[in-house]
């Protein structure tokens, strides 16, 4: 299984918003749960828009001579400054008008990097159990 592919990641993201929602709602309550479910959602369809807007820019850079690749990249930064502003934008307001527990926003909001990072880490599982198997793989030690 391919650990980092953009659709495993995706559904990572999601099943790991839903653990750390409910997870949230028994340890610690549901004003704390919502936060999390907020930020939660918030990283996960910008990880989305990312992901969609990276395969937009290769898309639109391969059509295209060099010469005009940089009007591609720097339409791509251009969206990606408007995302970022709009993200920043929703969480200022969430935080500033005390609709959501700021520190469950913030866990929620750690979702991706969780999700990364749980990633990494079976992929570095997974080459550790194909080099301790030379069978599977080359005689050469990987590390």
């Amino acid at each position: 299984m391919d650990f980092l592919s953009p659709r495993t990641l995706k559904v990572g993201n999601w099943v790991i918003l839903a653990a750390l929602t409910a997870l949230s709602r028994l340890m610690v309550g549901t004003e704390f749960a919502v936060g999390v479910a907020v930020g939660g959602v918030l990283a996960v369809l910008n990880f989305h828009a990312l992901h969609r807007a990276l395969n937009g820019l290769a898309a639109r850079a391969q059509g295209q001579p060099p010469e005009q690749g940089g009007r591609a990249k720097a339409y791509f930064a251009v969206r990606q400054a408007l995302r970022y502003i709009v993200v920043l934008a929703v969480i200022f307001y969430l935080v500033g008008s005390g609709r959501v527990h700021v520190l469950g926003l913030v866990v929620g909001l750690s979702t991706v990097v969780l999700t990364l990072m749980l990633a990494a880490v079976a992929e570095t599982v997974k080459l550790k159990r194909k080099e301790a198997h030379p069978s599977h793989g080359t005689p050469h030690s990987v590390s």
